[in-house]
């Protein structure tokens, strides 16, 4: 197995809470891969305006690993799983 990192764009609680300041998709994903610019959209769900200066803290970026894995594939699966539904054995 191959291991790389990936990373992910957070919030800043405190613009959130004090501000209403918040990612447009929650967290951002940044593929392993990724060679370019980010950007990181963002929405004002306060009440009032806020002004982003440049430099100012706007979002966190938080690396994780990945791990590339190699799948195999099967003519027939050995045993039935899922009978519970969404990945469910069942118990």
């Amino acid at each position: 197995m191959l291991f790389r990192s990936a990373a992910l764009i957070l919030p800043r609680s405190g613009l959130g809470h004090n501000y209403g300041i918040k990612l447009g998709n929650s967290v951002g994903l940044i593929d392993a891969d990724y060679q370019s610019q980010l950007f990181v959209s963002i929405k004002n769900t306060g009440n009032g305006l806020y002004r982003i200066e440049p430099q100012d803290r706007i979002a966190q970026m938080m690396f994780v690993p990945v791990i590339i894995a190699e799948f195999v594939e099967v003519g027939e699966f050995g045993s039935i799983t899922g009978r519970g539904g969404f990945g469910s054995t069942g118990k």
